[in-house]
Protein backbone atom coordinates (compact mmCIF):
# COMPACT_ATOMS: atom_id res chain seq x y z
CA UNK A 1 0.00 0.00 0.00
CA UNK A 2 2.72 2.37 0.75
CA UNK A 3 4.47 1.36 -2.50
CA UNK A 4 0.81 2.47 -4.61
CA UNK A 5 1.13 5.59 -2.52
CA UNK A 6 4.62 6.42 -3.23
CA UNK A 7 3.87 5.23 -7.17
CA UNK A 8 0.87 7.60 -7.18
CA UNK A 9 2.61 10.48 -5.21
CA UNK A 10 5.90 10.32 -7.46
CA UNK A 11 3.52 10.26 -10.56
CA UNK A 12 1.80 13.26 -10.00
CA UNK A 13 4.86 14.96 -9.24
CA UNK A 14 6.44 14.24 -12.33
CA UNK A 15 2.99 15.27 -14.02
CA UNK A 16 3.19 19.09 -12.61
CA UNK A 17 6.66 19.37 -12.78
CA UNK A 18 6.46 18.82 -17.11
CA UNK A 19 3.16 21.02 -17.35
CA UNK A 20 5.11 24.12 -15.63
CA UNK A 21 8.08 23.18 -18.29
CA UNK A 22 5.48 23.13 -20.65
CA UNK A 23 3.90 26.29 -19.98
CA UNK A 24 7.09 27.94 -19.53
CA UNK A 25 8.09 26.85 -22.94
CA UNK A 26 4.95 28.30 -24.34
CA UNK A 27 5.56 31.87 -24.81
CA UNK A 28 4.50 33.80 -27.45
CA UNK A 29 7.60 35.72 -28.85
CA UNK A 30 7.05 39.12 -31.49
CA UNK A 31 7.05 38.80 -34.80
CA UNK A 32 9.09 40.88 -37.24
CA UNK A 33 7.59 41.18 -40.42
CA UNK A 34 10.22 42.39 -42.73
CA UNK A 35 7.27 44.16 -45.26
CA UNK A 36 6.16 46.55 -42.53
CA UNK A 37 5.66 50.12 -43.66
CA UNK A 38 8.42 51.90 -43.03
CA UNK A 39 7.38 55.81 -41.33
CA UNK A 40 6.80 58.38 -43.44
CA UNK A 41 9.83 60.68 -44.18
CA UNK A 42 9.56 63.65 -41.83
CA UNK A 43 10.45 66.74 -43.13
CA UNK A 44 12.03 70.25 -41.23
CA UNK A 45 9.82 72.52 -41.35
CA UNK A 46 11.52 75.40 -39.60
CA UNK A 47 11.95 78.76 -41.49
CA UNK A 48 14.01 78.13 -44.55
CA UNK A 49 15.00 80.63 -47.30
CA UNK A 50 14.80 79.38 -50.89
CA UNK A 51 15.40 80.47 -54.75
CA UNK A 52 13.44 79.36 -57.61
CA UNK A 53 13.35 79.53 -61.19
CA UNK A 54 10.05 79.19 -63.16
CA UNK A 55 8.75 79.15 -67.38
CA UNK A 56 5.61 78.30 -68.98
CA UNK A 57 2.96 80.40 -70.71
CA UNK A 58 1.38 84.14 -70.57
CA UNK A 59 -1.85 84.93 -71.86
CA UNK A 60 -1.44 89.19 -72.15
CA UNK A 61 -4.90 90.62 -72.30
CA UNK A 62 -4.97 94.45 -73.85
CA UNK A 63 -7.41 96.45 -75.73
CA UNK A 64 -5.34 98.23 -78.58
CA UNK A 65 -7.26 100.31 -81.56
CA UNK A 66 -6.30 102.27 -84.15
CA UNK A 67 -6.88 105.87 -85.07
CA UNK A 68 -9.54 104.86 -87.77
CA UNK A 69 -11.50 102.87 -84.88
CA UNK A 70 -9.70 99.31 -85.64
CA UNK A 71 -9.62 96.65 -82.53
CA UNK A 72 -6.32 94.51 -82.70
CA UNK A 73 -6.09 91.57 -80.77
CA UNK A 74 -4.79 90.96 -78.15
CA UNK A 75 -1.28 89.04 -77.99
CA UNK A 76 -1.19 85.71 -79.14
CA UNK A 77 0.08 82.97 -76.07
CA UNK A 78 3.20 82.98 -75.32
CA UNK A 79 6.72 81.79 -73.17
CA UNK A 80 7.87 83.20 -70.18
CA UNK A 81 10.63 82.91 -67.56
CA UNK A 82 10.85 83.77 -63.96
CA UNK A 83 12.79 83.19 -61.04
CA UNK A 84 11.75 83.96 -56.97
CA UNK A 85 13.58 84.25 -53.50
CA UNK A 86 12.14 84.47 -50.32
CA UNK A 87 11.65 82.26 -47.29
CA UNK A 88 8.86 79.81 -46.00
CA UNK A 89 7.90 80.41 -42.42
CA UNK A 90 8.26 78.28 -39.31
CA UNK A 91 6.16 75.11 -39.46
CA UNK A 92 5.86 75.11 -43.10
CA UNK A 93 2.45 76.64 -43.84
CA UNK A 94 3.13 79.83 -45.46
CA UNK A 95 5.99 81.46 -47.54
CA UNK A 96 6.74 84.94 -48.40
CA UNK A 97 8.75 85.69 -51.84
CA UNK A 98 9.11 88.18 -54.26
CA UNK A 99 9.04 87.15 -58.45
CA UNK A 100 10.63 88.68 -61.12
CA UNK A 101 8.98 87.53 -64.34
CA UNK A 102 9.54 88.27 -67.98
CA UNK A 103 7.60 87.75 -71.14
CA UNK A 104 6.94 89.07 -75.02
CA UNK A 105 4.22 88.14 -77.08
CA UNK A 106 2.72 89.79 -80.54
CA UNK A 107 -0.62 90.73 -81.61
CA UNK A 108 -1.92 90.50 -85.13
CA UNK A 109 -4.13 91.92 -87.34
CA UNK A 110 -5.46 90.99 -90.87
CA UNK A 111 -3.27 87.80 -90.09
CA UNK A 112 0.09 89.55 -90.01
CA UNK A 113 2.37 90.83 -87.05
CA UNK A 114 1.13 94.46 -85.85
CA UNK A 115 2.35 95.08 -82.27
CA UNK A 116 5.26 93.45 -80.52
CA UNK A 117 5.02 93.45 -76.35
CA UNK A 118 7.82 93.01 -73.87
CA UNK A 119 6.22 92.51 -70.24
CA UNK A 120 8.54 92.36 -67.00
CA UNK A 121 6.72 91.96 -63.78
CA UNK A 122 8.08 92.59 -60.17
CA UNK A 123 5.40 90.55 -57.43
CA UNK A 124 5.81 89.98 -54.21
CA UNK A 125 3.90 87.28 -53.14
CA UNK A 126 2.52 85.28 -49.85
CA UNK A 127 1.06 81.91 -49.96
CA UNK A 128 -1.26 79.89 -48.00
CA UNK A 129 0.23 75.89 -47.81
CA UNK A 130 -2.27 73.33 -47.11
CA UNK A 131 -0.91 69.71 -45.79
CA UNK A 132 2.36 71.54 -44.78
CA UNK A 133 3.59 68.46 -42.94
CA UNK A 134 3.14 65.75 -46.32
CA UNK A 135 4.62 64.91 -49.45
CA UNK A 136 1.86 66.81 -51.76
CA UNK A 137 1.03 70.61 -50.90
CA UNK A 138 -1.35 72.56 -52.68
CA UNK A 139 -1.87 75.68 -52.09
CA UNK A 140 -3.25 79.44 -52.63
CA UNK A 141 -1.90 83.09 -52.35
CA UNK A 142 -2.15 86.45 -53.55
CA UNK A 143 0.43 89.39 -54.74
CA UNK A 144 1.05 92.87 -55.32
CA UNK A 145 3.60 94.57 -57.55
CA UNK A 146 5.00 96.38 -60.10
CA UNK A 147 4.34 95.92 -63.87
CA UNK A 148 6.49 97.92 -67.11
CA UNK A 149 5.58 97.13 -70.50
CA UNK A 150 7.06 98.31 -73.69
CA UNK A 151 4.99 97.57 -77.08
CA UNK A 152 6.57 98.61 -80.74
CA UNK A 153 4.32 98.49 -84.24
CA UNK A 154 6.20 99.54 -87.38
CA UNK A 155 3.14 101.29 -88.07
CA UNK A 156 2.31 102.89 -85.31
CA UNK A 157 5.56 103.72 -83.48
CA UNK A 158 5.91 102.85 -79.88
CA UNK A 159 4.44 102.91 -76.06
CA UNK A 160 5.19 101.99 -72.39
CA UNK A 161 2.43 101.19 -69.62
CA UNK A 162 3.74 101.22 -66.15
CA UNK A 163 1.30 100.18 -63.50
CA UNK A 164 0.60 98.87 -59.95
CA UNK A 165 -0.95 95.29 -60.41
CA UNK A 166 -2.96 92.98 -57.81
CA UNK A 167 -3.64 88.78 -57.99
CA UNK A 168 -4.13 85.45 -56.97
CA UNK A 169 -2.11 82.11 -57.38
CA UNK A 170 -2.71 79.03 -56.50
CA UNK A 171 -0.84 75.20 -57.26
CA UNK A 172 0.06 71.98 -55.91
CA UNK A 173 3.93 71.90 -54.63
CA UNK A 174 5.58 68.26 -54.78
CA UNK A 175 8.78 68.06 -52.11
CA UNK A 176 10.97 65.47 -53.27
CA UNK A 177 13.44 66.30 -50.70
CA UNK A 178 14.28 68.34 -47.38
CA UNK A 179 15.83 70.56 -49.90
CA UNK A 180 14.16 70.20 -53.23
CA UNK A 181 10.47 71.21 -54.21
CA UNK A 182 8.91 71.07 -57.71
CA UNK A 183 5.47 73.03 -58.33
CA UNK A 184 2.73 73.36 -61.58
CA UNK A 185 0.09 76.32 -60.65
CA UNK A 186 -1.63 79.21 -62.36
CA UNK A 187 -1.28 83.04 -61.72
CA UNK A 188 -3.86 86.01 -62.22
CA UNK A 189 -2.22 89.70 -62.39
CA UNK A 190 -4.74 92.61 -63.22
CA UNK A 191 -3.28 96.53 -63.81
CA UNK A 192 -4.94 98.68 -61.57
CA UNK A 193 -4.92 101.80 -64.12
CA UNK A 194 -8.08 102.56 -66.35
CA UNK A 195 -5.62 104.82 -68.95
CA UNK A 196 -5.43 103.72 -72.13
CA UNK A 197 -2.84 106.01 -73.19
CA UNK A 198 -1.59 107.51 -77.00
CA UNK A 199 1.39 105.95 -78.99
CA UNK A 200 4.08 108.01 -79.71
CA UNK A 201 2.94 108.11 -83.38
CA UNK A 202 -0.93 109.16 -82.19
CA UNK A 203 -1.90 106.25 -84.61
CA UNK A 204 -3.05 103.87 -81.95
CA UNK A 205 -4.18 103.61 -78.11
CA UNK A 206 -3.81 100.79 -75.93
CA UNK A 207 -3.67 99.49 -72.73
CA UNK A 208 -2.76 96.00 -70.78
CA UNK A 209 -5.51 94.86 -68.81
CA UNK A 210 -4.51 91.21 -66.89
CA UNK A 211 -1.98 89.28 -67.69
CA UNK A 212 -2.85 85.27 -66.63
CA UNK A 213 0.05 82.41 -66.45
CA UNK A 214 -0.01 79.12 -65.81
CA UNK A 215 3.78 77.84 -64.95
CA UNK A 216 6.20 75.00 -63.31
CA UNK A 217 8.86 75.61 -61.15
CA UNK A 218 11.97 74.07 -59.07
CA UNK A 219 12.75 75.64 -55.93
CA UNK A 220 15.47 74.84 -53.67
CA UNK A 221 15.63 75.59 -49.66
CA UNK A 222 19.07 76.30 -48.11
Amino acid sequence: MRNKTFIISAFTTLLLSTSAQAAESFVLQPVSDSNAIAPLVKFDDSTHYFVGITGGTSDISMTAITANNTQISSPDAAGFVGADIGFYTAGGAGRIYYSWQKMSAQSNLNGTKAIETDVTLHLLNADYIFRADKTINPFIGAHLGYMMADSKGQDYGSNSQSDKVLGIQAGVAWRISNHITAEIGVRHTATQSEDIKPWSSKKMTSQIKSISTGYASLNYRF
